[in-house]
């Protein structure tokens, strides 16, 4: 007998925990979606690494209620809030980019538990952030960001970025100076993801073709 969890299993464990027929609508809807996040569905890869708009585009589902399905799977079935937002804020370094002066980096977060769990952290640090112009894009501090991570990986990884990152901001040349951050971040984020194991490397790896 095969014992490996799948689609079916989780969903008859999770459905029939209290009872059939007690889990209502919403739950149930948030639990498919954990579950095609997870493992996909047809021919379909896991959807954890698509965007809101692919995921509106595959069910036929507003955006908006993708978004708040979303919420409501990661919140109930995706586990520990802390281990999903740390995956998804390591994926968001992948692609983020610094702002010309260099003092400020931007991240694009579309998962609205790592959004506002990342926010309360930069709260708690005294930092500042910004998305005034785009909800799902966050501006800060660098070192708002660094002092987020202190928090959550491993302190030699974090000097070897931000002295990397220091060195960079003396460059001149705006263009350069944000490439060679690209770089650090990306470099950042490869050692780190091998560091911390499966659950990193799965939602890392869609983004870096180098893991």
């Amino acid at each position: 007998m095969n014992n490996t969890p799948n689609f079916s299993s989780e969903f008859l464990e999770n459905y029939l925990k209290f009872g059939l027929g007690s889990m209502p609508k919403s739950d149930i809807d948030a639990l498919v979606m954990a579950l095609i996040e997870r493992y996909g569905f047809g021919d379909n890869a896991p959807l954890v690494r698509l965007s809101n708009q692919a995921v509106s585009e595959l069910l036929r589902t507003p955006v908006s209620k993708v978004k708040k399905i979303r919420y409501d799977a990661a919140l109930k079935f995706g586990g520990k809030v802390e281990d999903q937002a740390k995956d998804r804020l390591l994926a968001a370094l992948v692609v983020a980019t610094l702002e010309p002066e260099g003092e400020k980096v931007c991240l694009v977060i579309e998962d609205t538990l790592a959004k506002n769990w990342l926010q309360g952290r930069l709260k708690e640090r005294q930092q500042i952030f910004d998305h005034s112009f785009n909800t799902e894009i966050i501006k800060v501090s660098a070192a708002g960001l660094f002092a987020v991570l202190e928090g959550l990986f491993g302190k030699k990884e974090i000097k070897v970025f931000q002295a990397g990152y220091e060195a960079a901001k003396k460059n001149i040349d705006a263009a350069q100076r944000v490439e060679l951050f690209k770089k650090l971040a990306q470099k950042f984020v490869e050692g780190t993801a091998k560091a911390a194991g499966v659950g990193v490397y799965s939602v890392v790896k869609a983004h870096l073709g180098i893991l």
